[in-house]
């Protein structure tokens, strides 16, 4: 008989954690895993509820906090595993070059998507960008904001936006499609994850956890956003 694994994940995370569980299946072929992805405020209302969850992995190190301030995992289990990065995205078809972050003052860019700083992690690393680069109150009018990291790509490519910030893992998705720029921060943009408290598979878990940090799960990163050995 079988037995389950229960994940809850950050929505940006569907796409690399389908290989990551398909490792973690062929190395436990007894065990079943049921991710759910979704934004992480509404997963932790769902754990709030009582929703099962053995593994929470949330899409930024604040978030976790904000779980293990509300007892929702196990402090001690919390590790990083992953790292990404911040980018600009544009279409390639509208201009010949791709945008530095000073370029964005320029008319062209009138319409810029971001997450919602209050509550999305990449539109809070846009948010340093800009501050530390002296431009976020002349940009304030421009802003798009989106509650969550994955509508300002969408109005990017749908053309409701002349610009985004977003991950780089969210960009690896239309590769050939957009320019993508690399826009430094200054702080390290890590992926956590823990150990519910109220899980049924601790064991499991534990196992599930040690995989994500081993080089056959690290080949899933393939934004080039992993964790150095």
């Amino acid at each position: 008989m079988k037995r389950t694994l229960r994940i809850f994940a950050s929505l940006t995370l569907a796409e690399p954690f389908q290989a990551i569980i398909q490792g973690y299946t062929n190395a436990h072929p007894n065990v079943e895993v049921k991710p759910t992805y979704g934004f992480c405020g509404a997963l932790m209302e769902q754990m709030a509820a009582g929703a099962p969850a053995d593994v929470f992995a949330p899409s930024s190190e604040p978030i976790l906090a904000k779980a293990v301030g509300q007892g929702f995992v196990q402090t001690a289990t919390a590790v990083n595993y992953a790292r990404n990065r911040l980018v600009l995205v544009s279409l390639m078809k509208d201009y010949p070059v791709a945008p530095k972050l000073e370029d964005l003052m320029e008319e062209r860019y009138a319409r810029i998507a971001i997450g919602d700083p209050e509550s999305v992690p990449p539109g809070r690393y846009a948010r340093m960008a800009l501050e530390k680069a002296g431009l976020w109150q002349d940009l304030a009018a421009r802003l798009q904001k989106y509650p969550d990291g994955l509508q300002p790509l969408k109005a990017v490519l749908e053309g409701r936006a002349d610009a985004a910030f977003i991950f780089a893992s969210t960009a690896n998705s239309v590769s050939g499609k957009v320019y993508v720029v690399d826009i430094p921060v200054g702080v390290s943009m890590h992926y956590p994850v823990a150990v519910t408290t109220k899980g049924a598979e601790p064991e499991l878990t534990r196992a599930f956890v040690a995989y994500l940090q081993t080089d056959s799960a690290q080949k899933s990163w393939n934004w080039r956003a992993s964790l150095p050995s």
